[in-house]
């Protein structure tokens, strides 16, 4: 069904490359976003802490919205965490000395006496040293911790980007646009695996900035659409995203209309992939943007199909390559799942719901059935590398 809908979706090229990075190299406009700043090797390098969301709060005013009268004592009686003292990452100096930029993503819970707990990455762009930095700020922040029904309680679903990126650098070096360049023209010519090579190498430079980020994970996604691999693309465009900055603090990479391309691009990806929540998620984003009917009207007609299936007695089954990092994450649509076709190894599936959390080891016969009251939850699958399994949203009936 949703194979169809992809292929008729029109591509779209990413914007011109050579005049905007001359711009934005010229411009040298301030992070206006940063809240903490270090000298290293006279450069001023800032990490920051971007709170994605704090879901209880989301989940409480909708059900406050849908509640009967006599229910909504109960659901008032949750009051969320919020942060007392939080520790900014420490930017690691050879990536400053170097001009390395990027973010790392991280979730975490927060226990009964407001401590940070378990905290796990993600995903990250940049310099390896931002996942260690980034670790060691988030153990340290202290917040007063969530209520429920007049006692301490844990807050399970909590989710952070932190930045780093150095203050007045924007745009890209001479050396990047030329390679850059090349790798493009060999792309546009038709050589698909040569363009790929070269990227690969490019990609592996340690001195890339936020702009040449976006601009790389760009590329990488044109790329891997070329090739067919709908898992590379996903990923890159969710790294774009990531990469790309904020219209609202003045540091965007990429124009608004590029932007919804991509959410439009990543909605129908993940459709076709089994990422459902994923796809809602960017299509509430999509809805947020300016002038962007047109592609909101166009993106309506996948939506409704994703919401049919959610409700429908289908199960939602999601093939899984766990990746080198053993780890792998899932926002589930709905409250039962289960394993299928495991090949290879796999340890253990820890459920992180809005308000609680629970650890298992994995059994492929096992169906897991979570209470409605937990609110939204996401899996985190550990395993072996080589590992690949089916996760399947088993249907209410």
């Amino acid at each position: 069904m949703f194979k169809a809908i992809l292929k008729k979706a029109k591509r779209r090229e990413a914007p011109p490359l050579l005049l905007p990075m001359y711009k934005y190299r010229t411009e040298q406009k301030p992070l206006a976003f940063m809240v903490a700043v270090l000298l290293t090797s006279g450069y001023m390098a800032g990490a920051t802490a971007q709170e994605l969301s704090i879901p209880c709060d989301e989940v409480e005013e909708k059900a406050l919205a849908e509640a009967k009268t006599n229910e909504v004592e109960r659901i008032s009686a949750f009051k969320p965490a919020t942060p007392l003292e939080r520790v900014d990452p420490r930017y690691p100096s050879s990536a400053a000395r170097k001009g390395r930029e990027g973010w790392v993503r991280l979730s975490y819970v927060i226990d009964e006496e407001g401590r940070v707990k378990d905290p796990v990455v993600e995903d990250f762009f940049g310099s390896p040293s931002f996942k260690r930095s980034a670790l060691s700020a988030v153990k340290k922040w202290q917040y007063d911790p969530a209520i429920k029904d007049g006692e301490p309680t844990q807050q399970c679903h909590q989710a952070v980007q932190m930045d780093f990126a150095l203050v007045g650098k924007t745009g890209a070096t001479r050396k990047f646009i030329k390679a850059y360049k090349n790798v493009d023209e060999i792309f546009n010519a038709g050589d698909v695996e040569a363009a790929d090579e070269a990227l690969k190498e490019l990609l592996s430079w340690d001195t890339l900035n936020r702009y040449e980020n976006a601009w790389l994970l760009s590329l990488d996604a044109q790329i891997a659409g070329a090739k067919g691999d709908i898992e590379r693309e996903a990923r890159s465009l969710t790294r774009l995203l990531a990469s790309n900055g904020q219209k609202r603090f003045d540091n965007a990479v990429f124009d608004d209309d590029y932007v919804a391309y991509v959410l439009q691009r990543k909605i129908l990806l993940d459709t076709q992939r089994g990422y459902f929540a994923n796809a809602l998620k960017s299509y509430s984003r999509l809805q947020e943007m300016d002038d962007q009917q047109k592609r909101i009207e166009e993106t309506a007609a996948i939506i409704n199909q994703v919401e049919t299936f959610i409700a429908s007695e289908k199960n939602l089954q999601v093939p899984v390559s766990m990746g080198d990092n053993g780890r792998w994450f899932h926002t589930l649509v709905r409250n039962k799942f289960a394993f299928n076709n495991i090949q290879g190894e796999l340890d253990t599936v820890e459920v992180r719901c809005d308000s609680h959390r629970e650890k298992f080891t994995v059994a492929e016969a096992h169906v897991w059935h979570i209470p409605q009251s937990w609110g939204q939850c996401q899996v985190m699958v550990k395993g072996d590398s080589e590992t690949k399994f089916d996760l399947v949203e088993v249907a209410k009936g």
